[in-house]
């Protein structure tokens, strides 16, 4: 049984939960909610005390007289509902965390909000959810990552690519061994950048990707000298509207994860007799298509539409290079 010590907690709670610009809450209101909610009895005189001490507490509430002698409500939240939309928009459209995660993180947002401002988005859901990673490891990844470059020691993991059964399976039986020297996030990821002891050049691998970490207790070797990470990402990690039609690719085997990383887990996929190449069938908009096509032109080839590759093809023959 809650004592009247919880009075201004539970009277913070309610104005939370049940109070925004549009349901200013009238002094019966409240009443009602400390009986129905916590099986307290308060009077007038203890909510007039209550919002008082709130106030200069700093929490901003509108008060009777600013109501037009209404009621009261929370003015001000953690986040305003743009900002909350923003957010909730971000983690649903962001491939590199879990839908799990993702379901998660936006119920917490949603918590900052009065149970009316939250039924406004009742029926936002994840697009495109096979798209979502599936590794539930990426929060904790982060977090021994960040350590490890904290503590300038190395890290040890298990990377993972997609087979032709479109699951992630890992890249090579033994573990990576890398010296970790920063977090980035792009295109939609969060990549870890590192370097291996036997080479000078940079590398980087996708957080999501990355399971069974390791933090080891042998120091990193120096990045090299004048390194960022923020302008490596920049320089190193990288569709238009239309009717959707029936697109077919054939790609070199080198590029299955990217293919399955830029369209989906639904891309259908089949591999060809040669052992070498796979063909890929996807609904899509062409248009955009091309763009993505030509930056692959040495692994992929546009089968069909005719339409699409006879564009392709002309593109390839006026390029800038063929006048040289």
């Amino acid at each position: 049984m809650l004592t009247d010590k919880a009075n201004i907690l539970c009277l913070l709670m309610i104005l939370k939960e049940y109070s925004d610009a549009d349901h200013v809450m009238r002094m019966g209101e409240i009443t009602s909610k400390f009986k129905s909610l916590y099986g307290m009895t308060v009077d007038r005189r203890t909510i007039y005390g209550g919002i008082d001490l709130l106030l200069k507490l700093d929490y901003d509430i509108a008060t009777y007289e600013e109501t037009g002698k209404k009621g009261y409500y929370l003015r001000e939240r953690e986040f305003e509902l743009p900002e909350a939309r923003l957010i909730m928009d971000s983690l649903y459209s962001f491939s590199g965390i879990s839908s799990k995660h993702t379901g998660d993180l936006v119920k917490k947002v949603q918590k900052t909000l009065s149970v009316y401002e939250r039924h406004r988005y009742k029926n936002l859901v994840i697009a495109k959810p096979d798209m979502k990673t599936d590794n539930r490891q990426v929060f904790y990844n982060i977090e021994l990552l960040d350590e490890a470059i904290s503590d300038k020691v190395k890290v040890k993991f298990t990377y993972l690519e997609y087979g032709f059964d479109k699951k992630l399976k890992p890249r090579r039986p033994e573990k990576y061994l890398v010296n970790p020297y920063g977090l980035v996030c792009a295109n939609e990821h969060y990549y870890l950048v590192c370097n291996y002891d036997a080479h000078e050049n940079i590398s980087h691998y996708r957080i999501d990707r990355i399971r069974d970490i390791e933090k080891c207790e042998e120091k990193i070797k120096r990045a090299p000298k004048g390194f960022n990470a923020l302008d490596y990402t920049n320089k190193s990690i990288y569709m238009f509207g239309g009717e959707t039609e029936r697109v077919v690719l054939k790609c070199k085997n080198n590029i299955l994860s990217d293919v399955i990383d830029k369209f989906g887990r639904n891309v259908g996929i089949m591999e060809n007799e040669d052992d070498e190449t796979f063909t890929a069938r996807l609904d899509i908009a062409p248009a955009g298509l091309k763009f993505w096509a030509m930056q692959y032109l040495s692994c992929c080839e546009v089968l069909s539409p005719q339409w699409l590759r006879n564009e392709i093809i002309e593109s390839i023959k006026g390029n800038e290079y063929q006048k040289v």
